[in-house]
């Protein structure tokens, strides 16, 4: 296991290999003195990054075991339904088309650096339409949106991540609809965490990824525009981001996922504003909509944030778990769950029409 017997040792090698650098300095002789007092620099900064490599997996439990670290985490759990019942699909109409966006380097997916309308936020999107949307130019898909933790980039969801593969797994074996990816930017202003939120006095984030983000996308592609045809998605940060639109937003989604990430504002001043804690709001509000929430045992923290969604659920809103038995907190964990993810939200929002 990576974890405190791990942390010990490497904090006994941390001490020990300058005190034995100390003591071995002057003994080298001859030819062999430069490669040996090399030789003993390299211990010694070798065990300082090992013991600030582990110290952090230690607290942010990034791996969990050394399977975990090896990408041999799997994704072998059940998802299953916590509280409510059915709610219905329905079907929406697509707006007119522009042609702001272009391919990006990876030619897999069309970016704009775009302004919202209502936000006035200037920033990028990255767009991935399925093959589905070229071959049939007549229909119009759902959307989900995807949301990246912090610090990240969006456009992790279309390498790191491998969200347009696993969703193609996922259809090719009939378990999922194609949807059209959407990869808003979260982070507006560089290094400003603002947890996808409405600042008081500062960028209007929230307003951003929900009414400028939909316009853009439903005027410059076949996207549904129904609330029953809209997704989230996003993991660490950005699973907060998915489970707080989806909710708080719920006339404009129907469906979120969050892949281990936490339901209450970490910033003290955005933790006051209403809306941050997502159990309350549940509790509250009771809003229309389904939630799939993934954890992991061994990222203990990501279990704990979920039974608390559970525990204030009440309908309308239903909440899915979806717990698997091993790995961190890392996208090996969250890419293997990706597939389950996708055939979830199938069962949630409307179908290409």
């Amino acid at each position: 296991m990576l974890g405190w017997p791990l942390l010990v040792l490497s904090i006994l090698l941390a001490l020990a290999a300058p005190v034995g650098c100390v003591l071995l300095w002057g003994r080298a002789r001859g030819t062999t003195v430069l490669p040996i007092r090399a030789a003993l620099i390299l211990v010694c900064q070798v065990t300082a990054v090992l013991l600030a490599g582990v110290g952090l997996n230690d607290h942010f439990q990034f791996f969990a075991s050394w399977n975990d670290l090896l990408g041999q985490n799997g994704a072998d759990a059940p998802i299953q339904q916590q509280n409510g019942g059915s709610q219905p699909l329905a079907r929406g109409l697509s707006k007119r088309l522009r042609n702001d966006f272009r391919p990006d380097r990876s030619d897999q997916a069309l970016s704009a650096d775009l302004v919202g309308a209502k936000s006035g936020i200037r920033s990028k999107i990255w767009v991935w339409l399925p093959p589905q949307y070229h071959r049939h130019p007549q229909q119009r898909f759902p959307v989900v949106e995807l949301f990246p933790g912090f610090p990240g980039t969006p456009i992790t969801w279309f390498h790191t991540m491998q969200g347009p593969k696993k969703l193609q797994e996922a259809m090719k074996q009939g378990a999922a609809q194609p949807y059209i990816l959407v990869a808003p930017t979260i982070t507006v202003v560089p290094g400003h965490d603002t947890e996808c939120t409405d600042v008081p006095g500062g960028p209007k984030v929230a307003t951003w990824l929900t009414d400028d983000v939909r316009r853009i996308v439903t005027e410059n592609f076949r996207a549904l525009p129904g609330r029953d045809a809209w997704g989230t998605m996003g993991y660490s940060t950005g699973g907060y981001c998915a489970a707080k639109l989806a909710t708080e937003h719920s006339h404009l989604f129907r469906a979120g996922v969050s892949l281990s990430g936490y339901f209450a504002a970490y910033s003290p001043a955005l933790a006051r504003l209403p809306g941050a804690d997502l159990p309350a709001l549940l509790r509250t509000r009771r809003p229309a909509v389904d939630l799939l929430l993934t954890a992991s045992k061994q990222d203990p923290g990501t279990t704990t944030a979920v039974n608390s969604m559970v525990q204030a659920a009440r309908a309308p809103s239903i909440v899915y778990t979806y717990v698997v038995p091993r790995g961190g907190h890392n996208t090996g964990v969250w890419t293997a769950m990706l597939p389950k993810c996708f055939q979830w939200l199938t069962t949630k929002l409307t179908h290409a029409a």
